[in-house]
């Protein structure tokens, strides 16, 4: 019988991102892990060996990689807005799934760089596949002649800035539903590439 129990892994996995999110890697100890993940301190050592093995293992494990190619281009409709609109959807799918490692990254991106490095991955391959897909909108006189490295960039910014200022500031900065903020920049951002 299958059952969706979590792994003490797992659990202190879960445990110590949430801590280091809110507390910062430095002010997080093992034994505050051990004591709110419900093991003891010898189980977490026994699991992860040290602290920084488990930010190590929370980065590997929650930080997994969007397969862009196969969401912009296997299910490609050339039709500027749906194809965006499927993009956006997944950036932001993706980017709530690991809010907490985003945001760990920002906190220690002086401390542990690799973090974000890690999580950077995405939006890198991301940016490529979008310059090579706006390349080809060009060429099929769909879009308008701009450098589509910059809005590849400003398509990025524009999601980023909706899912940081809804995660450090929530509703009281970002009242705007997530699909009615995708549906309105998205056409907005449209109407500036289309040929008239």
């Amino acid at each position: 019988m299958k059952t969706n129990a979590l792994s003490t892994e797992d659990i202190i996995l879960e445990t110590a991102i949430d801590l280091m999110e809110k507390k910062g890697f430095k002010a997080v100890t093992t034994k505050e892990i051990a004591l709110k993940s419900g093991f003891s301190e010898m189980t977490l050592f026994r699991h992860f060996g040290t602290k920084h093995n488990i930010l190590e293992r929370a980065v590997e494990t929650h930080s997994y990689l969007i397969d862009m190619k196969t969401i912009l281009f296997d299910k490609v409709e050339y039709d500027l807005k749906n194809d965006l609109t499927r993009v956006s959807k997944t950036y932001h799918r993706y980017n709530q799934h690991n809010n907490k490692m985003v945001l760990l990254s920002f906190q220690e991106r002086n401390t542990h760089p690799f973090i974000g490095e890690r999580l950077s991955e995405n939006p890198k391959r991301l940016k490529m596949y979008l310059i090579e897909y706006f390349k080809i909108m060009q060429k099929k006189g769909k879009m308008i002649q701009v450098d589509p490295e910059v809005h590849a960039m400003n398509f990025l910014w524009m999601n980023l800035g909706y899912f940081m200022s809804f995660q450090l500031g929530g509703r009281k900065v970002v009242e705007l539903p997530l699909d009615q903020f995708i549906e309105e920049s998205v056409d907005l951002f449209v109407r500036g590439l289309i040929l008239k």
